[in-house]
């Protein structure tokens, strides 16, 4: 593109096409990560009214730390410690970064692998 050339019609309608690709994204992501929590027993979340992160809370008895640390050793997937924000027993994961559901679902199977490991 030629931003110099465009003209202040196509401008908004490129903004909307990316605002609206943007929110399907988010929307369908975190679908996919609400299902998810839903399948495993042991977590819980609440589901956030805008943005692209959730907190999502666990049983175990375990600091999130201790949790986010030791889940990075065995396989790598990273979350951030609930503890950052003052949230014990949780993590914070993002879900607004691709527009393929299969690489937000490898992610949230590698953290489920590691929960098994707590069982």
């Amino acid at each position: 593109w030629n931003f110099s050339t465009v003209n202040q019609d196509e401008t908004y309608n490129l903004h909307d096409a990316i605002l609206d690709r943007s929110r399907r994204i988010v929307r369908e992501n975190l679908a996919t990560l609400l299902e998810w929590v839903e399948s495993e027993p042991h977590l819980s979340v609440v589901p956030p009214e805008a943005g692209t992160t959730a907190l999502v809370y666990y049983d175990y008895d375990i600091p999130s730390y201790d949790f986010c640390t030791d889940m990075v050793k065995f396989n790598g997937a990273f979350v951030t410690p609930g503890d950052c924000f003052e949230e014990p027993k949780s993590f914070r994961v993002g879900y607004g970064y691709s527009d393929d559901p299969d690489a937000l679902r490898s992610g949230l199977l590698a953290i489920s692998e590691y929960l098994r490991t707590l069982e």
